[in-house]
């Protein structure tokens, strides 16, 4: 399972259990740290996930983003209630991927705007299995 955390959403994307394809699940709301991280281990319980990979974000030049403030204390909580290895992966350039290929699939702006993080982070986790390879 990935994760592309946001201010406002945290998109996820899972993957099957042969590692081959990659969809995007959903995109959740935001909250606060405790309810954030208990809604993603349910989903884990749910899905049976292994691993779990975070988008960690770096500008362009590779220093690292302010939205990472964001998102570590978030991984800091996963990793205390969590018994699976948490990854983090290379982000940049996800959401613009994430556009691309809803733009390929033709799906409506609203859709798009809707779907984002969700599609980003199935980016993300497409990166993480092919370095992997």
């Amino acid at each position: 399972m990935a994760l592309d955390v946001g201010s406002k959403t945290i998109g996820i994307a899972i993957t099957d259990s042969l590692k081959v394809t990659v969809r995007p699940l959903k995109t959740l709301m935001r909250e606060n740290l405790d309810t954030d991280a208990k809604r993603i281990g349910e989903l884990i319980d749910e899905q049976d996930i292994e691993r779990l990979v975070v988008g960690m974000p770096r500008h362009l030049g590779g220093e690292r983003s302010g939205i990472a403030d964001l998102i570590e204390p978030l991984v800091k909580r996963l990793e205390q209630n969590l018994e699976i290895p948490i990854a983090s992966a290379e982000e940049r350039l996800s959401t613009k991927e994430a556009e691309r290929l809803m733009a390929e699939m033709a799906l409506p702006l609203a859709e798009r705007r809707k779907r984002r993080n969700e599609f980003a982070a199935a980016v993300i986790l497409e990166w993480y299995l092919e370095e992997g390879r």
